[in-house]
This record gives structure tokens, sequence and C-alpha cells, in this order.
């Protein structure tokens, strides 16, 4: 029983194998000690005591053997068994079969029978391997309370243990049968539990080992079904985890290889000949210098993200009002779109609540969602900032007409190192801005949520407590 399906089996049907012989044997003892032979006892007393009641009406048949004899003969025609009249002392008068046990003048050792001068019966009863029989002996009092006869009735119950025998033949072909059964069901119910068990064990280890799994179907009683769920959920992450991996991987590759080709480039230049020239070097040294700047923003997200993820990311709050705050936070993300050729706009109230927030860390969330919006809007396009309040919340609004984001794109945006795999929108940086974003909000209490349609443009909204 080393597979959990064999200790299913067992455990279907060991319950069985305990109760069901016990309550069988229980059932039989009970019906033949407690039904079927007190009948017998009561048949064989009720039989003693009426003829015990003949006889004492006919006294004058016990001083005579004959006349005893022909009675009890003339009885023992009506039913089944042996009749006997007995003297006090144990010896036989008459008995309806004189060739078996009770030939007559015979004594029968009455030490044990414990009669007693108020006529009370005396029934024995001895059913085992060796004797199935019964007994029943009654005694008939005279006038002067002393016992003046004593009738006898036995009979064999061979036959009822004939009856008997069967009767358990009967019983244990049952109990066998209800025994397949069980086996049969416990089976049928172990497979039902093992096989969802099986498939999860299955998978759990082909995850251990790296490989893909399958969605497994959620099937069986709920709690398996609850850790199939699990099981298929944690696939999934690892899954995204590991695709997240190897795009961060080539993103880094790619966004730290182009510079740095290109500062080798200059390097070489400038150890040939051509660097002894003046303008070429301070040319390429310009060219190197501006190279090493962008990387600057790359190396910043990746430290942010780091933070995040190690928990070090801490937010110096402070209350800021956001009707004075705002506004020199956009400046510099107005110059940038004019200078792409776009129209801006910005529309911020005065009556902008007072927010306890990291204006450091908040400053860089609008500043990557300005960003985002001047990159994918095209020329002569309109990025629009707007700002509010909703229930018990601020909210910040940074919105494009540029081509939009697909749904299927929509519900990955915010993921690690994702970028856009169509031309239509920016395809540069690692992928990391509106990782960072979302998560400097959401640690503010707030949350950040896109509204976009395939060529409607996008709008990203901040919200804050």
């Amino acid at each position: 029983m080393r597979t959990l399906r064999g200790r299913l089996i067992l455990s279907h049907i060991l319950p069985l194998l305990l109760v069901l012989p016990l309550v069988s044997i229980g059932l039989v003892y009970l019906l033949e000690t407690q039904v079927l032979l007190t009948e017998l006892t009561e048949d064989l007393t009720g039989r003693a005591t009426i003829i015990a009641e003949a006889i004492e009406a006919s006294p004058d048949l016990v001083g005579n053997t004959e006349d005893a004899q022909q009675f009890v003969s003339s009885i023992s025609l009506n039913m089944d068994g042996q009749v006997l009249i007995l003297t006090p002392n144990g010896d036989i008068i008459a008995a309806s079969d004189p060739g078996s046990k009770g030939a007559i003048g015979q004594t029968i050792i009455l030490e044990k029978i414990e009669l007693d001068s108020e006529g009370t019966p005396r029934v024995t009863v001895q059913y085992n391997f060796f004797r199935q029989g019964a007994e029943v002996f009654i005694p008939v009092i005279g006038a002067d309370q002393q016992i003046q006869f004593i009738v006898g009735v036995t009979q064999s119950l061979e036959g009822i243990a004939t009856e008997f025998d069967r009767l358990r033949k009967w019983v244990l072909v049952i109990l066998l049968i209800e025994l397949v059964l069980a086996c049969i069901v416990g089976y049928i119910l172990a497979l039902r539990i093992s096989r969802p068990l099986t498939r999860v064990s299955t998978a759990i280890i082909d995850i251990a080992d790296g490989e893909n799994v399958d969605p497994l179907p959620e099937e069986g009683p709920q709690e398996i079904k609850s850790v199939a769920s699990s099981v298929n959920i944690l696939s999934e992450r690892l899954r995204i985890l590991e695709e997240t991996r190897r795009r961060s991987l080539a993103n880094i590759v790619h966004e730290l290889g182009r510079p740095l080709g290109a500062i080798l480039s200059a390097v070489h230049v400038l150890r040939g000949q051509a660097g002894d020239d003046p303008e070429v070097r301070q040319e390429l040294l310009e060219g190197a210098e501006t190279e090493i700047n962008r990387m600057q923003p790359l190396l910043d997200d990746l430290a942010q993200l780091h933070g995040q993820v190690t928990g070090t990311l801490e937010l110096a709050l402070q209350p800021t009002p956001l009707t004075e705050w705002l506004p020199p936070i956009l400046l510099p993300w107005r110059a940038a779109t004019l200078d792409k050729g776009l129209e801006w706009e910005a529309i911020i109230p005065q009556n902008l609540p007072t927010v306890d927030l990291d204006p450091a860390s908040m400053s860089q969330v609008i500043g990557n969602l300005s960003s985002n919006a001047i990159k994918s809007t095209p020329e002569g396009g309109l990025v629009k900032v707007t700002a509010g309040t909703s229930k018990k919340e601020a909210w910040i609004a940074v919105r494009d007409n540029g081509p939009g984001i697909s749904p299927e794109e929509a519900a990955r945006i915010f993921e690690p190192f994702y970028r856009s795999r169509q031309d239509r929108r920016f395809p540069q940086g690692l992928g990391l801005g509106l990782t960072i974003a979302r998560d400097l909000v959401e640690a503010h209490g707030g949350h950040l949520e896109l509204i976009s349609e395939p060529g409607e443009g996008s709008r990203f909204t901040i919200y804050l407590p």
C-alpha cells in the first residue's frame, strides 16, 4: 500500500471488512439465540404445561404404566419430539419413544434440574457442535405441595441446526458479494480521487524540473479543484516570470549594447590618427557623452525596480498642495511637447486638495506618463494633462491622441520589461517605466488606471487617496 490509490481503496473497504463480518455474525447469533431458540423453548414449555395439566386432571394415569404409556404414545402422534413422565426421583414411567432416550425404568439424573415445589418449568438448551437439543421439565404438585411426578418434553435441534447452517451459508455468500461490490466501488472512488491528485503531483514535478505544463482540468472534490487551480496559477506565474526574465535580458542587451558599441567605436577612432584632430576628438567625446547620458535613465529604472523588488523602496510622504505642486512639474514636459511640434494643454483647477505624497517619486510617475504620451503622439497631435477630485480621491490624468493600445497589450502593459510588438508604439527602452509608475502609485495607497482604444489614443489616470 505504498501508493495513494491503494491506501484510498483500503480506506474505503476496510470499514466494511471490519463491520460487515461482525454485523453478520451478530445477526446470525441473535436470530438463533434470541428468536428461533426462544420461540422453540416457549413452544416446548407450552406443550409440557398442557401435558402436565392433562395428566394432573387424570392422576390415575401415572399409577398405571400401560395407561401412561398409551397416553404418551397418543400425544407423540401429534407433536415432534419426545414426551416423558418421570417419578420425583427421575425414574421414567412412560416415554413416547422408548427406543431412544427414555426406556421405561431408566433413571434420569435430576440433581441439576433444580425443580422446586412451585411447579416452575426447568428449560435446558444444548446447542453446540456436539449436540443440539432442548429439554423442558415441569413438576406436577399435589395437594400436599409435594412433587407427584414430572413431565418432560425433549426435542432434537438437528433440523434447526441444518437450517441454521444453510442460513450461515447464505449470509456468507451475501457477505462475500457485498465485499466484492465494496472493493469495486472503493476502487472506482479511489480512481476518481487519485487521478486528479496524480495529475497535480505530476505537474508539480514537471514544474520543479523546469518543464512547461498544460493547464490542469479542475475537477473532482472542491479541495482537489482548489489544488489544481493553485497549480495552474503557479504554472502561469512561473511562465510569465520566465518570459519576463528572457525579455528583460534581451532588452538590456539591446539597450546597453548600442550605446556601448558607439562608445567603443569612438575609443578606437580616438586611438588612431584621426584622434589627433581637435574637432574630431571633440565631436567623438560629445557623442560618447550623449550615449552615456542616454544610458543613465536605463540604469536609474533598473535601480528603481531593484529597490521595489527587494522591498527597499521608501517614500518621504509630506502634505503637498496639488494646485501649487503640479504646474512646475509639468513645465519641462510642456517644453518637450512643443519642441516635438505637438500641442499641449493642461487644466489644473485651483481647488485641488492637499495630499500626502512623496514629491520626488510622484514627479517621476508624472514624468514617465508624460514621456510616454509625447513619444506615442504623432506630429501635430495633442498631449493633455488634467486633474480633479472624485469622492475621496484626487486624480491626475495624462492623455494623448496617439495610436492607442489594444486590449491584449493593455492587459500586459504594466508587466516589467514588456514592450509593444507593434511598430506603432515606441519600441525603445527597457519597458520599466509603467511598471515603476504603477508600483509608486500603489505605494502611495492609490492606483493607476488605463483607458485606451486602438486609434483613439490613451489615457493614464493616477488616483491618490
